[in-house]
């Protein structure tokens, strides 16, 4: 179940009442009625979307370019298919959203500096050193191949708590 806040970003159907008394009472005989299904599409590297400084000397990062298309294909089958799971299940009421588009910064990007054992076909070792670099280690989403179907964060944290190890048994 989501917090409230998120549910009201994310679950709420188009036509709800978004402040005031009614918003409060649509929250209220809703929010234990109401289903969700989100899920996480690995998105593919853009060449075009870039990370830059915002102009102005300020050090804010802007995010420009938009998501692969590919990325966008796999959000709609997902979304198409979450319809389908909602109709089969008997659902009342189904809505969805589109699917957005640009870049969010949202994500865990993975499969970026992939750890192994060969330089021709990895960029770090299994502990997340650079390959011909022994001072630099990366220690991120980065070294995952892909997130697989949940949240990684918890296999992110582990797998730099395990690199950090062998990076201070290295003494680097």
């Amino acid at each position: 179940m989501k917090i409230p806040v998120l549910f009201r970003a994310w679950a709420m159907p188009p036509d709800a009442p978004r402040w005031g008394h009614a918003a409060k009472g649509w929250m209220r005989d809703s929010y234990l009625r109401t289903s969700h299904i989100m899920g996480p599409i690995q998105e593919i590297p853009n060449p075009a979307a870039r990370v830059t400084l915002a102009s102005g000397g300020d050090t804010v990062v802007r995010l420009s370019g938009v998501q692969h298309p590919e990325s966008v294909r796999a959000a709609e089958a997902l979304r198409e298919r979450a319809l389908a799971w909602m109709h089969a299940s008997g659902a009342r009421r189904v809505w969805t959203t589109p699917v957005a588009t640009g870049l969010s910064a949202g994500q865990h990007q993975t499969g970026t500096a992939r750890m192994g054992a060969d330089p021709a076909t990895s960029v770090t070792d299994p502990f997340g050193r650079v390959h011909g670099h022994p001072g630099l280690w990366v220690m991120d989403a980065s070294l995952h191949v892909t997130n697989g179907g949940v949240n990684p964060v918890l296999t992110i944290l582990a797998l730099a708590y395990r690199c950090a190890e062998e990076m201070a048994l290295a003494g680097t």
